[in-house]
């Protein structure tokens, strides 16, 4: 057998060796048990801590912004996309009646242009469209570039919640 065979079959078998060994001190000890899963998976996933309430936890106390928001484009997206993870908020909000809540229970308010891009700004991968009433689920894209609207007195930048409510934009 040629010399570059006898190398050739060396490193393949040294490769396959590596992959097995790796294979055995990375795959975890449930795996395989249920067949191609692991089994404590469930087990793994009940013990992690819990972030999010779900839109309809918000509608409870946040009843007006979700019929504004029902009649809006936004109608689709859960409140807590925007508003960042809220069980905190929905579990102890109401132990604070007076509305001063403390930093730690309050959501975030999205309110700067480069938010509202993170969906809306123009992306070459998507269809472009232009406006859209038949299908509210259709993300509408703005060019930041060419709607970046300037206050005239001031000379700064104005916010997208300066002219579009986000709950019915």
């Amino acid at each position: 057998m040629p010399q570059q065979i006898k190398r050739l079959v060396t490193a393949f078998a040294v490769f396959i060796l590596m992959f097995l060994v790796l294979q055995q001190v990375l795959k975890p000890n449930s795996f395989g048990k249920l067949g191609h899963y692991r089994a404590m998976a469930i087990q793994e996933n009940e013990a992690r801590e819990l972030h999010y309430a779900g839109s309809a936890r918000c509608t409870k106390c946040h009843d007006e912004m979700h019929t504004d928001k029902a009649a809006g484009f936004h109608a689709q997206l859960q409140c807590e996309v925007c508003h960042g993870p809220g069980l905190k908020h929905v579990l102890y909000a109401d132990k604070f009646k007076d509305g001063k809540l403390p930093d730690s229970l309050k959501l975030h308010k999205p309110d700067t242009r480069k938010e509202c891009a993170i969906c809306h700004q123009l992306n070459a991968a998507r269809i472009k469209i232009v406006f859209d009433t038949v299908n509210n689920s259709m993300i509408k894209q703005v060019n930041a570039l060419k709607h970046n609207l300037v206050d005239k007195h001031t000379k700064e930048e104005l916010k997208c919640i300066e002219c579009h409510n986000p709950h019915q934009p």
